[in-house]
């Protein structure tokens, strides 16, 4: 049995045990923010008890957001690509369709639609408060719902204490080579003034003298 406060896989956490927030029925969202979007509303979801393949289908197919000039939408897939470049390094080392590139940016990928925000519904039913999910979505993108969530794996103690360790190393290594090349330098230098003794001597009585 789980203790008080605590929600099984598939139980459904009661309205005094979730945050408290707004009950929307829709979110208008600045077009900037949108790739933090899709991971507010993971976490919102998360607290109302949606998770796994769950919560899988419902950005798959319960999430509609479009332009609220144009029309344009953007789909729940589209979302998690946006996130994805956000969060991942390599993704940002991958070209996005134009479409995306245009978002990233903060512009509605319609050519000649100046709109700069989106209006996010969620269009599927389900076993959570729609209203409080977007509610709770929009207090996490302005920051009012605990620390945004990181979604790049943390490194151990071990591990972190290891890398500085041989960035520590490499550090004095090339200290130690820029030193080392620095005196090769100076020692390789003429003294202003001071020219260095010939080891070779020319014998005058051996030079021509038409060539003097």
């Amino acid at each position: 049995m789980a203790e008080s406060g605590e929600t099984s896989g598939n139980e459904t956490p009661t309205a005094s045990s979730l945050p408290a927030a707004p009950s929307l029925t829709e979110l208008r969202v600045p077009i900037g923010q949108l790739p933090r979007l899709h991971e507010a509303m993971a976490r919102a979801w998360g607290e109302a008890g949606v998770g796994g393949q769950e919560l899988e289908s419902v950005f798959a197919s319960g999430i509609r957001a479009s332009c609220v000039s144009c029309g344009l939408s953007v789909s729940g897939a589209e979302l998690a690509d946006l996130a994805l470049r956000g969060e991942d390094d390599e993704a940002r080392e991958r070209p996005l369709p134009a479409k995306l590139e245009r978002l990233s940016l903060g512009y509605c990928p319609r050519q000649g639609c100046e709109s700069r925000f989106y209006q996010v519904q969620i269009v599927v039913p389900g076993r959570f408060d729609r209203g409080w999910v977007l509610g709770r979505t929009q207090q996490l993108l302005e920051g009012r719902g605990g620390p945004r969530i990181n979604l790049r794996p943390s490194l151990s103690p071990e591990t972190r204490r290891a890398t500085q360790r041989v960035a520590m190393v490499a550090l004095g290594t090339f200290l130690v080579a820029f030193v080392a090349y620095r005196v090769m330098f100076y020692r390789s230098q003429l003294i202003p003034f001071v020219q260095p003794k010939s080891p070779f001597t020319v014998e005058p009585s051996s030079i021509d003298p038409t060539q003097r």
